[in-house]
């Protein structure tokens, strides 16, 4: 049960959160900052109890490392309380994930200095396919016009974009950075935690320039860049230029943040709804936005490639501790790779799906026009089976310039 939120310094013994229904995750002894911690990963507490958590996060003030043995030197050991992760270092806490329970019911013993829990949405993830059937994929979702619409695809390929695009002509959020599927794909859910813009997303809105907290170091930021562009190569070697030079790549990494969907959504966050169309994006050299139809079968297979690429973290976590414990394995997770080709496959099945080739950065207006055609030209829910029956030249590539 829960009781209470903890307060400042107070732990609590435990608090809940219900991702739709579809992943219990329950947190034992947290303090205010790891309910908050955890809250910006995967969203706001449950306001009731469940009765059987399919994650559980154990808070402990100090995990013991007698008998420690680096597997990663200072990132992961074998130690008396199993396989230990130091995700920041030694001194900002560690934590034990017992990779032979991911996918299924898991308990995972967490310090309590640790801030985000490493690993946990690819967890999550993991067990809503494992337990549940749900077919996750990095992506953005929204509904706009009754019509349900998934981006997604590789790195920069064009999910938050869209999603800024139609937040400013009145959609309703659905997912930021993880959708969840049904086995049929008749259904999308979002992870309702907040999901990360950059800054050139932020100036490139009409509305919420001022979004996040930090809008005022970003433009301290652009000026220092922009300043030190203008210094000429020869003095870049002499001391404050130098420094100012190699410190750049780190600073204008603080250029992205983190948003909540109702910034930018306000009331319009619904986290769950139809699934009618899905874009795959792809950044190409040409100043125009093409956007084609694309077979489901290939667009299943690309996608499954997409998230093996997603798991690469935790899939690498898992053969270290496969190397630490030789006896252990987890059987999920060595045919991932043939259950995710599988159940995309059967989810993508008949669904209307396209190829997004864009510019980067792409402008938000034009983004919204070309993709905003595409939800009109067929019926909501309408298979590729009946779009070949439609007339001759209807599904020809639409080029916006």
């Amino acid at each position: 049960m829960r009781i209470g939120l903890p307060t400042r310094d107070k732990y609590v013994e435990c608090v809940d959160f219900d991702i739709h229904g579809l992943v219990m995750v329950r947190l034992i002894a947290p303090s205010a900052a790891n309910v908050r911690a955890v809250a910006q990963q995967i969203g706001p507490p449950s306001r009731t109890a469940l009765s059987h958590p399919d994650i559980t996060v154990r808070y402990v003030h100090s995990i013991p490392t007698r008998q420690l043995h680096y597997i990663d030197l200072s990132r992961t050991a074998l130690t008396e309380s199993g396989f230990t992760m130091f995700p920041e270092g030694k001194t900002n806490g560690k934590l034990t994930i017992p990779f032979e329970q991911v996918g299924a019911d898991c308990e995972i013993v967490c310090e309590h200095k640790v801030g985000w829990i490493p690993l946990l949405i690819p967890i999550v993830n993991l067990t809503a396919l494992g337990k549940r059937g749900c077919v996750p994929l990095h992506a953005s979702g929204f509904i706009h016009d009754n019509v349900g619409v998934l981006v997604t695809g590789w790195i920069k390929s064009g999910k938050t974009e869209a999603l800024l695009a139609f937040s400013q002509e009145g959609a309703n959020y659905v997912a930021g950075e993880w959708a969840l599927l049904t086995a049929k794909a008749d259904t999308m859910y979002g992870l309702p935690g907040t999901f990360r813009i950059w800054d050139w997303h932020r100036r490139s809105l009409r509305k919420h320039r001022k979004i996040g907290s930090h809008h005022k170091l970003s433009r301290l930021i652009r000026t220092m860049d922009a300043l030190q562009s203008l210094v000429p190569q020869r003095l870049l070697h002499l001391g404050p230029m130098k420094l100012l030079h190699q410190a750049m790549p780190v600073v204008r990494r603080q250029l992205n943040f983190r948003v909540e969907p109702t910034d930018l959504f306000g009331s319009k966050c619904l986290y769950k709804g139809r699934l009618d169309k899905i874009f795959v994006g792809m950044v190409h050299p040409d100043k125009c936005i093409e956007i084609t139809p694309a077979d489901s079968k290939v667009v299943a297979a690309q996608l499954a490639t997409a998230m093996e690429f997603e798991l690469t973290p935790l899939m690498s976590h898992y053969r270290a501790f496969q190397f630490a414990c030789p006896g252990c394995k987890n059987t999920f997770l060595d045919n991932i790779h043939d259950l995710l080709r599988e159940s995309l496959r059967t989810a993508l099945e008949g669904k209307e799906t396209y190829m997004l080739y864009h510019p980067y950065p792409v402008d938000f207006d034009d983004l919204y026009k070309s993709m905003h055609d595409h939800l009109l030209h067929f019926p909501p829910c309408a298979s590729m089976k009946s779009l070949e029956m439609l007339p001759a030249g209807v599904m020809s590539p639409s080029v916006q310039r």
